[in-house]
């Protein structure tokens, strides 16, 4: 038995099942009843006395309805948040409503919708709307007749009767017949009618429909189905979506011969409609439509995808709140960050062929210049082997904008955790160390000139002694600190950090960035990468060396201020604005501290 055969029994099973359950007296009165309203509703002239008992059931049924006029308000419920780089021109990444029964939804105007969608709906839904008073009067004296009959409680609803039933009805009582809530959805369509223009209505009624998989609106759903926007739909496409609201499970995704019967049928009412001719329906029918394979593919982020969850997580920390913890998908936010698309290439292409060069695999990527290895790696291709993985920050020492962030070589790739954000996971740094050790050091008193022996040495720690060794098993003798660190000589790091204090290198690492490093005791290990820090912070901090020793960045939220820690961080977002353009957020200056002297940043600076 295929699908749509199972609906039908199942609706059919359901309407014997209602029959049974509704009394003959239950069904005249409430036919009656609603037919008062309606009489009210159209009622110009006649008797006094029908006009008198009709206006008492009408009023009996609007007393307790809400103004008509908060569904202006009420399109406003939410919207998909769209994040995007610092041109405002390359979406990144859209995040949907995480509410039941919220999903994707991008608000447009009726002049940004296909007129053959606009045509489709009507003629399927309502082909009276344009002249009908919000109730499509035809079907509903149907509906009169087959519920006199059948005993099902039929609406005749219409276009407008709808848009009142989404907006003014909670779920559960849309999902449940009665006369009384249909004489109240006759009462405000009415209602609505007299106030709003019907290009007003039909804008509402396209944007709040569910299409099926997560699409809500009808650009949403031309997106999520036809990768387009709703203003590009073609008459076959259109006359496939309109059938959606109906039945939204039969789409062209996860039902395609379902959608295909549907389509027709569409396209039937289009030529009934006089919209369009048979010709013109049968060349739309026997298009071959180019649908997406699945609705995910909607979502999938193809740009910077960890920069965009993280820009995500920001907004959502800044702007959502515990008593309106949906706050920047009810105002349906444009988020405009600081990441620079070309950049983000370069270095994902640089670090994928990096990697590749390591593993001896063909460097050969598509979208990318090809680099040639570089000397440091090709000497080491024997030791260096089985890299999977890799990340990179690019920051704007000047502003302290992130420019660029490579989480990982491939978001989608689960054999390297891919959408594990590395450079905000904490991993040891290694040698990358050990400019704060020097650093610190350098301001107790060391200089770039000082000589120390790089010789096998015993170090005191609190655990046990010390002895660590060069990376190339090589001792060097008397060697001046500058030396020693532009070669990364283990032995004399960690003589620096003991003369230093590992106390002291860890406040200076805070000072410059460092928001990990919490523990009560480290060891002299810590100089050659032996605590975990963030790549995110690491490249502020050398960003904070590179200008001058001046952090620049926007203030650390006061809840998030630690004593001794940096009170700036990295700028992730320009301009945040709602649904309307009105702006909540703007980056224009970036706020800065001095962390250290001039004279050391240009100390650590030269010796780098």
């Amino acid at each position: 038995m295929n699908r749509s055969t199972t609906i039908f029994l199942d609706r059919r099973r359901r309407r014997r099942a209602r029959k049974a359950r509704t009394p003959t007296w239950q069904k005249i009165a409430g036919i009656v009843a609603l037919t008062l309203v309606l009489l009210v509703g159209l009622i110009v002239g006649g008797a006094a006395s029908v006009a008198a008992v009709a206006g008492g059931v009408y009023y009996y049924f609007a007393r307790d309805l809400p103004d008509s006029s908060i569904i202006v308000t009420e399109q406003e419920s939410f919207e998909t948040v769209k994040i995007y780089d610092r041109t405002g021109e390359h979406l990144l990444y859209e995040s949907i409503d995480p509410r039941p029964f919220r999903g994707d939804r991008t608000y447009i105007t009726l002049d940004q919708i296909s007129p053959h969608l606009i045509n489709a709906t009507v003629a399927l839904e309502d082909r009276s709307f344009w002249e009908n008073p919000g109730v499509n009067l035809r079907g509903l004296a149907r509906a009169f007749i087959q519920n006199l009959q059948g005993g099902q409680i039929q609406g005749g609803s219409s276009i407008t009767v709808q848009v009142a039933k989404q907006n003014f009805f909670t779920r559960e009582e849309q999902f449940t017949r009665s006369y009384t809530r249909k004489a109240k959805e006759a009462i405000l369509a009415f209602d609505l009618t007299r106030k709003y223009e019907k290009t007003d209505i039909l804008e509402w009624y396209l944007n709040n429909n569910f299409y099926g998989n997560f699409s809500y609106g009808i650009e949403s759903a031309a997106q999520i189905y036809f990768d387009k926007s709703a203003a590009d739909l073609t008459l076959a496409e259109a006359a496939m979506l309109a059938a959606l609201p109906q039945f939204p499970g039969l789409n062209p995704i996860q039902a395609p011969e379902d959608a295909k019967r549907r389509q027709g049928k569409v396209l039937n009412a289009m030529v009934d409609a006089g919209y369009i001719s048979q010709e013109q329906a049968d060349a739309a029918f026997a298009e071959e439509l180019q649908v997406r394979e699945s609705a995910l593919e909607r979502f999938d982020i193809e740009t910077a995808p960890h920069f965009a969850l993280y820009a995500l997580e920001q907004v959502k920390n800044e702007f959502n709140t515990p008593e309106d913890p949906f706050f920047i998908w009810r105002n349906g936010l444009t988020v405009i960050t600081t990441l620079d698309v070309d950049m983000q290439h370069e270095v994902t292409c640089i670090a994928r062929q990096r990697i590749a060069h390591l593993n001896h695999e063909d460097p050969d990527i598509p979208g990318c210049t090809d680099l040639e290895p570089v000397d440091f790696l090709a000497k080491r291709k024997n030791i260096d082997h089985n890299v999977s993985n890799a990340s990179a920050v690019v920051i704007r020492p000047e502003t302290g904008e992130i420019l660029a962030m490579l989480g990982s070589l491939d978001y989608n790739d689960p054999e390297i955790d891919g959408e594990v954000n590395i450079a905000l996971s904490e991993r040891q740094p290694g040698s990358s160390f050990k400019p704060i050790t020097y650093l610190t050091g350098f301001s107790q008193g060391l200089t770039a000139a000082d000589v120390v022996m790089d010789v096998r040495q015993v170090f005191p720690d609190a655990v046990e002694p010390y002895t660590p060794e060069n990376y190339d098993r090589r001792y060097h003798g008397p060697v001046s600190l500058r030396t020693a660190l532009q070669r990364s000589y283990n032995i004399p790091a960690v003589w620096v950090m003991n003369q230093a204090g590992v106390k002291n290198v860890v406040n200076m690492a805070h000072r410059l960035g460092i928001t990990s490093l919490n523990k009560d005791y480290y060891g002299l290990s810590l100089t050659l990468g032996g605590g975990e820090v963030k790549l995110l912070d690491m490249v502020y901090a050398f960003s904070t060396l590179a200008n001058g020793g001046v952090m620049k960045g926007e203030a650390v939220p006061p809840e998030e201020l630690r004593p001794g820690y940096r009170t700036l961080d990295p700028v992730v977002i320009l301009e945040v604005r709602d649904r309307d353009g009105n702006i909540l957020k703007q980056f224009e200056k970036p706020e800065e501290q001095r962390v250290i002297s001039p004279q050391l940043a240009y100390l650590i600076d030269n010796v780098l």
